[in-house]
């Protein structure tokens, strides 16, 4: 089962990343998981929240690229 905020983080690049047609589902997808996140922490605010997730965010986005491949050796 994945983590809350493994699913933050996959709304928040889904709405960065969808096409124009889908921005208002991905963007409400995720504002309805910020808010679930913002509920469990009473006295968090929302930038303060979003500026936690931001280096969080940053690795997300390192661990799904994919490495580069190397020429086969001569």
């Amino acid at each position: 089962m994945r983590s809350d905020l493994d699913r933050l983080l996959e709304a928040w690049h889904e709405k960065m990343t969808c096409p124009a047609e889908e921005k208002f589902e991905r963007d409400a997808n995720f504002e309805r998981l910020l808010a679930d996140a913002l509920a469990r922490r009473p006295g968090t605010g929302r930038e303060e929240l979003l500026d936690a997730l931001r280096d969080r965010y940053r690795e997300f986005l390192r661990a799904r690229r994919k490495p580069p491949t190397m020429p086969p050796q001569a």
